[in-house]
């Protein structure tokens, strides 16, 4: 693999993780409430459902399996209906102390990774768009085989999705700062609940 298809790949990868995404939206909510640290829970749980994808990925590319189309249409309503609970959720919150982690801190951060694993996990759409991503990436002329440059791209992806999130949640912790008041912060919980609710009807609608 080259230097050139490699930087090309991360460019891609940098451009689909800093997309508008349900995972991106429940880490930056989170990390408004709490603070970045609490909402690191739901990026390991958000890359753990990606690593999962990944090796899904490689066994479809490796063995040609086709998916069949009513799991699919299951697992979209599924990732619909509970994006659709998390913005509803969401919406209904009206201060910080609602999402902030106390007491049982080890309790809520098994909740928030889960999740984010969750959120990550019943998205279809990369289960269909991975095995035409990667292949682009791989140069069947090249000294590494297939399956080595795969395993290259998937863990780098990966980071990037873990290192992307991760950042997305420090940059909406700035702006904590500037939201404390109640009036902002039940706007803002309505904002990240609409684009949850909105994430999740296109999800149940798009083909």
């Amino acid at each position: 693999m080259s230097i050139q298809l490699y930087a090309s790949f991360l460019l891609a990868s940098l451009v689909l993780v800093y997309s508008p995404g349900p995972v991106n939206v429940l880490t930056m909510s989170h990390a408004l409430h709490a603070g970045w640290r609490h909402a690191l829970p739901c990026v390991w749980g958000g890359t753990c459902a990606v690593l999962l994808q990944l090796v899904f990925t490689a066994l479809c590319l490796n063995s040609l399996l086709l998916i069949d189309a009513r799991a699919l249409t299951v697992l979209r309503w599924a990732g619909a209906l509970y994006l659709v609970y998390l913005g509803c959720k969401q919406w209904r919150s009206s201060s910080l102390a609602d999402s902030r982690v106390d007491g049982d801190g080890g309790g809520k951060q098994r909740s928030l990774f889960w999740r984010g694993f969750a959120t990550s996990g019943l998205n279809p759409k990369t289960l269909l768009f991975f095995p035409s991503f990667f292949p682009q990436f791989i140069n069947v002329e090249s000294s590494w085989s297939p399956n080595q440059q795969y395993l290259l791209l998937a863990v780098s992806f990966a980071l990037v999705f873990a290192v992307g999130v991760a950042s997305m949640a420090m940059f909406s912790h700035r702006l904590r700062e500037l939201l404390l008041r109640p009036v902002r912060m039940r706007a803002v919980n309505r904002l990240m609940g609409a684009l949850l609710v909105g994430m999740g009807a296109l999800m149940a609608t798009v083909r």
